[in-house]
C-alpha cells in the first residue's frame, strides 16, 4: 500500500462526492486537520472509519488502500487466441468487450490489442490493434494471454493487490483443474507442481511492474513467481472454442436476469469506477 496514492484517490473521491474536508470530517465526527493528513499521505484512516468512508465516498477499502491513481501508470496488453473471432456476440455484446472490460476495472485506460480484431472507439479509452508485439514498454503492463474473462466476487481486488507489488505476479485461482497447476507457500510465491492434483492454478494473467516486457505466458510460468491467490467462487472462461461460448452466454444471461447486474458493461463500468474520459 502507497500513502501517497491512498491519499491522492481520497481526495479524488472526497471531490467528486460534493465534500470539502471540513464537512467529511464533521460526517466522521474528526477533524479537518485528520482528512488533510490522508490526502497528503501522512497517515491512514483508522479501520473504524473506514466502512463509514466507503460509503460516504460510495467506493470500497480495497480501492481506498490500493489507490486510483497507480492506474495512470499502467497499460493493458490483450493477447488475442484468434480460433475465436473478437467480434462474436456472447448473449447481448461482443467477445472483445468483455475481454477489455477487465482492464477497465481498475481504470486502465491504455489498452493494446494484439491479433485480429476490427477498429473500435470507446470515448476516453486509448485503444490500439496491432499484430506485431512490443517486447518493452514503458509502463507497468497488465497482460491478458488469450481470449480470457474471469467473474466473480471481489475480482477488482485481486487485480488491485496485484498491481501493487513491485514484481511479477500472477493470478491462481482455485479450481478442480487446470493447465497450470501451482504449489503456494506462505509467502505468496508459487511454482509449477508435478502432480495432478493442486489447490491452485495459475491463470494467463501477468502484472508485471519490474521488467514491463512481453514473454510468452508458458515460459514465465516454469519460474518461481509471485502469486495473487483468488477466493473460491470465481468463474473463469478460456474462450478457446465454441462450446466455451455457448457456456459463458447461458451463464451470463442467467446472472443478469436473475441479479440484474450488467456484466462487462463498460460505459457502467467507466460510471462506477469513475474513469476520467477527458
Amino acid at each position: 500500500m502507497d500513502l501517497n496514492n491512498t491519499g491522492k484517490t481520497i481526495a479524488k473521491l472526497r471531490r467528486s462526492a460534493g465534500f470539502t474536508q471540513a464537512s467529511l470530517a464533521e460526517k466522521l465526527g474528526i477533524s479537518d486537520k485528520a482528512i488533510s493528513k490522508w490526502e497528503r499521505g501522512i497517515t491512514f484512516p483508522d479501520t473504524s472509519l473506514l466502512n463509514q468512508l466507503c460509503i460516504l465516498l460510495d467506493t470500497d477499502i480495497e480501492s481506498i488502500m490500493y489507490g486510483h491513481e497507480q492506474t495512470n501508470q499502467w497499460i493493458g496488453v490483450l493477447v488475442l487466441n484468434d480460433i475465436i473471432p473478437a467480434e462474436t456476440i456472447i448473449y447481448n455484446k461482443t467477445m472483445i468487450e468483455y475481454l477489455i472490460s477487465q482492464f477497465l476495472l481498475v481504470g486502465i485506460k491504455n489498452i493494446e490489442i494484439i491479433g485480429k480484431c476490427k477498429p473500435m472507439q470507446i470515448e476516453g479509452i486509448n485503444l490500439t490493434i496491432s499484430s506485431e508485439i512490443n517486447h518493452k514498454f514503458t509502463k507497468n503492463v497488465f497482460i491478458i494471454y488469450g481470449n480470457q474473462f474471469i467473474y466473480g466476487p471481489n475480482l477488482t481486488k485481486h487485480f488491485l493487490r496485484a498491481m501493487s507489488r513491485d514484481t511479477v505476479t500472477v493470478i491462481a485461482a482455485m479450481k478442480a483443474k487446470g493447465e497450470y497447476p501451482l504449489l503456494v507457500d506462505s509467502d505468496k510465491k508459487g511454482m509449477l507442481s508435478k502432480g495432478n492434483v493442486s489447490k491452485y492454478y495459475a491463470l494467463p494473467y501477468i502484472f508485471d511492474s519490474r521488467n514491463k516486457e512481453l514473454h510468452p505466458f508458458e515460459k514465465i510460468i516454469q519460474q518461481t513467481v509471485n502469486v495473487e491467490t483468488m477466493v473460491r467462487g470465481m468463474v473463469c472462461f478460456n474462450l478457446d472454442s465454441y462450446e466455451m461460448v455457448y457456456q459463458m452466454a447461458g451463464f451470463i444471461k442467467m446472472m443478469e436476469e436473475n441479479t440484474g447486474e450488467k456484466i462487462a458493461d463498460i460505459a457502467d463500468i467507466i460510471v462506477r469506477r469513475r474513469i476520467n474520459i477527458n
